[in-house]
This record gives structure tokens, C-alpha cells and sequence, in this order.
């Protein structure tokens, strides 16, 4: 499972051109604009990289201000008191946090070409694939620093999304609302991988190496994959307890 170290940091086309330096304490707020719907991110947080995902998927025009969430700005605690991203900020001044509530939104709001089934069997299947990503994000986070007996629980986790998978994606056919909730994990398995020494065994998850490559092909990962290599680069600096939260980032 190889990631390009040419892909994009953040997003879509449609997204406004404005500065991607994450913001910190001393900072202005960047003034709203009528029309525009703005994204509070971090570029390395799987949970923000959710909805940027929806957004590319849907090709839904945005801009995006980035939040350093070690140090945030004043005026960020102002918009969301939870302090964290992913979170919506629209043009009259409502404001809409969490990621699975933000996608959903975006979802509803935006109906053509509809992420979220509408039967509600099928949604509720894909909601069970959502929650239970825990079986891999627990026990990734532990590894992530540090812990590596936490790595037999990782290759647990994904045995689960190994049966669960029966066709080319979880949604069937092509990417849907559950694959794009789930992926940021996935996508980030490369980096424990090469960097931290995860025993990721192609013979034991067969279909889901297959659905990585495929995943890494869609327009929507494409645009918001981050490579290992810069992954690397944060979390070290993360450790350090001085994370460069713009590393990678051109402008």
C-alpha cells in the first residue's frame, strides 16, 4: 500500500483560495463572506479529513481556515467553545461542529450525488461500519505513541472490515458515506506501517489491500491523502510537544 508524495494537503478545486497556515493565538479571525461556506480544519486530523472528503466527493465549494488545536486563536473558542475540528461556519454567523454531524449535513444539504442511503436498512448497516471503526482507532492511537502491544488489535480491528467487505467498497459498487467515514484510518496505516514497525500482512486482509489501491484511485482521496512521509514529519514534531502543524503545506 504506497501513497504519492504529490498529493494534495486539503482539498478540492472548488475550495477558495485563501492562506492553508493554520492559525494560532494573536491571529484574526478571517472575515466571512456572503455565499461562502467556510470549514474549520487541521490538515493531519482524520476527524476534519472526513468532512473535507464529503466536500470533495459532493464538489461542494468551500473555503477552509486551518486551527492549530495545541494553541489555538482567542476567537476560535469563540466559534466552536468545543474547540475542535471539524466545524462548519456559515455566512450568517450559525455554526455546525462534529464530523459525522457535519457530513451528514452536508449530505442532506447537498443532494446531488447522494453519499448516505436512503433505505433505511442500508443506512443503518453503513452506520454500524461507521461506529465501529473504534475497533481500529483505539488501539491506533495507543500504537501511534508508543504502545506496541496495541498492534495485535490494529490487524483484530481490520479482520472485522476484512469480513464486512463484499463488494468493491463498503457502500457496494462505488464510495459511499461509510467509506469515506472510515478511510482516514485507513490511510494512515501506510505511515504505521513504514514508520512504526505495524505488521501489516497482505495475506491475512486480502480484500482490504485490494480496497486500499481502489480507495487511493478515488477523485475525493486523491485530493485530501496526505503522504506518509509527511504524517512522519508531523508526528514527530507532535512528540516534541511543537507540532508544525504546516509542514507540507506550499503556501
Amino acid at each position: 500500500m504506497q501513497i504519492s508524495d504529490k498529493a494534495s494537503l486539503i482539498g478540492t478545486r472548488k475550495e477558495k483560495k485563501m492562506s492553508l497556515k493554520h492559525l494560532g493565538p494573536g491571529s484574526l479571525m478571517p472575515p466571512l463572506q456572503k455565499g461562502k461556506l467556510r470549514l474549520y480544519s487541521m490538515v493531519f486530523c482524520p476527524y476534519a479529513q472526513r468532512a473535507r472528503l464529503v466536500l470533495a466527493a459532493k464538489n461542494i465549494p468551500f473555503e477552509v481556515v486551518n486551527i492549530k488545536l495545541k494553541v489555538k486563536p482567542e476567537w476560535y473558542l469563540k466559534v466552536n467553545p468545543l474547540g475542535q475540528v471539524p466545524c462548519l461556519h456559515f455566512d450568517d454567523g450559525r455554526t455546525l461542529p462534529e464530523s459525522l454531524l457535519v457530513s451528514e449535513y452536508l449530505d442532506d444539504t447537498y443532494p446531488e450525488n447522494k453519499l448516505i442511503p436512503t433505505d433505511p436498512y442500508k443506512k443503518a448497516i453503513q452506520r454500524l461500519l461507521i461506529d465501529s471503526v473504534t475497533k481500529v482507532t483505539g488501539p491506533f492511537y495507543k500504537f501511534l505513541f508508543g504502545d506496541s502491544a496495541a498492534g495485535p488489535d490494529i490487524l483484530n480491528g481490520l479482520d472485522y472490515y476484512e469480513q464486512k467487505l463484499d463488494n468493491d467498497y463498503f457502500g457496494g459498487d462505488k464510495p459511499t458515506f461509510v467509506d469515506y467515514m472510515i478511510w482516514p484510518w485507513f490511510e494512515r496505516l501506510e505511515y504505521l506501517k513504514q514508520y512504526k514497525g505495524l505488521d501489516l500482512n497482505e495475506n491475512r486482509h486480502q480484500k482490504l489491500f485490494s480496497y486500499f489501491e481502489r480507495m487511493k484511485k478515488v477523485p475525493a482521496v486523491k485530493a485530501t491523502i496526505i503522504p506518509a512521509a509527511t504524517l512522519n514529519t508531523f508526528f514527530k514534531s507532535y512528540a516534541s510537544e511543537e507540532p508544525d502543524y504546516d509542514c507540507g503545506i506550499e503556501q
